[in-house]
């Protein structure tokens, strides 16, 4: 996105409408930079588009209209001056929902703003993408699915990740988040500066889901440094072991570390199946670890339906000072000579 002083009259917006017709769409990304759910009004109205649009009304119902219809629409809003050419443009998710709207403003020129890419959660935590709209990171293709741990191990930091794994708290699950990221893209091998935002959402079957939207702020604001928790993980993680933090509330295991073995990679793309002997004791840990107490398991898994089981141990630590309660999950698969 240009800066405005550079570039007078050209203005972009990125608008999501994760929580469909629910809820107002709000602003995450200007021409300043990243915003955390302002409002479309106060985003008009404190910026120079207020100097150069007489009236916002005419640029709402644009924008509302491309998001009812997941259409891309063109229009020349009446201006103090002159007509103002604006052009509103859908990011739909990978189920189709309309995540966002970008909102071009001005002669924007051959400029393709920044690259955002859609994102969804389903039931399972799997993630899923949606068509990107300019170059984002290789990781995040449409013909890819992620775990949120594997998700998550991507990530070299990330502001205030326990408020991200409340968003999947089954019994009391936070509404959104929305925060910046930083992760390693293998294609480029260089950082990025992620602008993540998300929203509980309900999909066509009455599912609960999770639907964001990552933009790459790159450009505006320069990454910053390592993720502590990451760095910890991978320092302390021998060869041979995963490690991860489990959030004791959700089961989930975040802050997930895992050295190149190919016997736990396919952990990144989806979740393993316990053996029905072993989901018990599964759940016993848990107790355990909801106790304060540590705990040590070795159960069957496998990942798909058609391969043998295999040995999993793991050695579970409960830990103190989060906000939500957490466990360290030391973790490898049994060697078969």
């Amino acid at each position: 996105m240009g800066n405005p002083a550079e570039a007078p009259g050209r203005h972009r917006l990125l608008v999501e409408c994760l929580a469909g017709d629910t809820l107002e769409p709000t602003v995450i990304v200007d021409d300043q930079g990243p915003r955390r759910f302002n409002r479309l009004f106060r985003a008009f109205r404190g910026s120079e588009l207020g100097r150069i649009l007489p009236s916002v009304d005419a640029g709402l119902a644009l924008l509302a209209q491309a998001a009812r219809k997941a259409t891309p629409y063109s229009e020349d809003l009446p201006g103090r001056e002159c007509a103002v050419p604006a052009k509103c443009i859908p990011v739909l998710g990978p189920s189709g929902a309309v995540h966002a709207v970008r909102m071009d403003l001005g002669d924007i020129g051959t400029d393709s703003g920044t690259p955002v890419v859609p994102l969804e959660f389903d039931s399972r935590y799997i993630a899923r993408f949606g068509t990107s709209h300019g170059q984002v990171p290789a990781s995040f293709c449409t013909d890819t699915t992620w775990t949120l741990p594997a998700l998550l191990e991507q990530v070299v930091w990330l502001d205030k990740r326990l408020e991200l794994i409340a968003m999947f708290d089954p019994i009391d699950p936070a509404s959104r988040w929305c925060e910046s990221l930083v992760i390693h893209d293998p294609g480029t091998g260089s950082k990025r500066h992620l602008w993540m935002a998300v929203r509980s959402a309900t999909d066509q079957q009455g599912t609960r889901v999770v639907r964001g939207v990552i933009a790459d702020i790159t450009a505006i604001i320069p990454a910053p440094s390592r993720d502590p928790v990451t760095e910890h993980l991978s320092t302390r993680t021998p060869r041979g072991h995963g490690s991860a933090l489990m959030d004791l509330r959700t089961t989930l295991m975040h802050s997930f570390y895992c050295r190149n073995d190919p016997r736990l990679a396919p952990w990144r793309h989806r979740n393993p199946q316990i053996h029905p002997s072993d989901r018990l004791a599964v759940l016993q840990v848990l107790t355990d670890l909801a106790g304060n107490r540590s705990a040590q398991i070795a159960l069957r898994i496998r990942f798909t339906d058609d391969e043998p089981w295999t040995t999993l141990h793991a050695i579970c630590s409960p830990m103190a000072n989060y906000s939500r309660p957490q466990a360290n999950i030391d973790f490898w698969i049994e060697n078969h000579n």
